[in-house]
């Protein structure tokens, strides 16, 4: 105890002399000139996104909008000296269609995007004109049918990237590729008899009524699965305003088309004629948008589809191949949307 007592005092008395060594420095030589500084912690700022536009957005959008369908079947080859070139031309034009849309585009860090839109609706009114030719096209028979139901169904999924061409982030351009599905069926009431080469020996005088009107006759059903290539530009106009436009080639555009003849018991089940063949077509979209705030934005604009091909008409129950001629579906249209957008960093 008296050994630890002494250790202590002997510590003490150190401390008290290094002490007073200090003082007696500083007060000849003054304090000294090479201290260190210890830095103070301090939170580390995280890099700035490379993205400073919002990641997400999703949407709601309505499409009104008018479109037709028209193809020709060619079934000289079989008998020349009997059937036209064409034999058949049918044309529903001004259908009508209201549609219903979900659409989302997404973006990462480097610019790369994501987008696309499913949708679906209702179609109805128009007509049906169905025309028929004898070889030397004479017509001997010329209908009309009313449109009255059925709908649309469609899909666009696209992946691209962005690059800001300048004006600090005011004018962005996209390139893309993706897939587009576009569905319509379409049913068709009554036959009208019109004009034609014979005299109505066929269909009966013209304007006279062939088939009541509330009667289907006939349903047509395209679908067409393509590949899209195209750019997408937008453009902020004001500070509120952007503009949005949308390009889309179609270099590869497959049809399956379902022909479905209620009254044509000679044909079979329906459906009872397939038609198919691959062609190519286009896609534009233009619209612009309002920044309600930095989360909502509504938008108008107009779009228009086009898609053309010839191919293979085959009658299922006969297993008999004709030619599909200049098969053509086109819809334009003007539509509205609200969408919310919001970043997930």
């Amino acid at each position: 105890m008296q050994l630890r007592s002494l250790g202590l005092a002997l510590l003490a008395s150190a401390c008290m002399a290094d002490a007073a060594t200090a003082q007696a420095v500083v007060e000849k030589y003054g304090p000294l000139q090479n201290a260190v500084d210890v830095p103070r912690p301090y939170a580390i700022p995280l890099p700035p996104n490379a993205n400073p536009r919002p990641q997400w957005e999703v949407g709601t959008r309505y499409w009104w909008s008018e479109g037709s369908t028209s193809f020709d079947i060619d079934s000289s080859r079989l008998d020349p000296t009997l059937y036209g070139s064409p034999t058949s031309t049918l044309t529903y034009d001004g259908v009508t269609g209201n549609s219903l849309e979900f659409f989302m585009s997404v973006r990462n860090e480097t610019d790369t995007f994501f987008k696309g839109f499913i949708g679906g609706g209702w179609l109805g009114g128009g007509s049906l004109d169905d025309e028929d030719f004898f070889a030397g096209q004479v017509k001997f028979s010329d209908t009309y049918s009313e449109i009255d139901g059925e709908g649309s169904f469609y899909l666009t999924l696209d992946v691209g990237q962005d690059f800001d061409v300048g004006y600090s982030g005011n004018l962005v351009i996209s390139p893309f590729v993706g897939f587009n599905y576009w569905q319509e069926s379409i049913d068709a009431y009554g036959a009208r008899c019109n004009r034609d080469d014979v005299g109505g020996a066929f269909c009966g005088p013209a304007g006279s009524t062939a088939v009541p009107f509330g009667t289907k006759v006939i349903n047509n059903k395209s679908m067409w699965s393509s590949l899209r290539l195209g750019t997408e530009v937008t453009a902020r106009l004001f500070d509120r305003v952007t503009f949005r436009g949308d390009a889309a080639i179609l270099p590869a555009a497959y049809l399956l088309n379902d022909d479905s003849h209620y009254l044509r018991s000679d044909l079979g089940p329906t459906p009872n004629i397939d038609d198919s063949g691959t062609g190519w077509g286009y896609q534009l979209e233009g619209e612009l948008k309002i920044d309600v705030d930095d989360n909502w934005t509504l938008g108008a604009g107009v779009r228009y589809w086009y898609a053309e091909t010839g191919g293979i008409s085959e009658f299922i129950e006969s297993r008999t191949e004709v030619d599909l001629q200049d098969f053509t579906s086109e819809r334009f249209g003007v539509f509205g949307n609200v969408s919310y957008r919001f970043s997930t960093f």
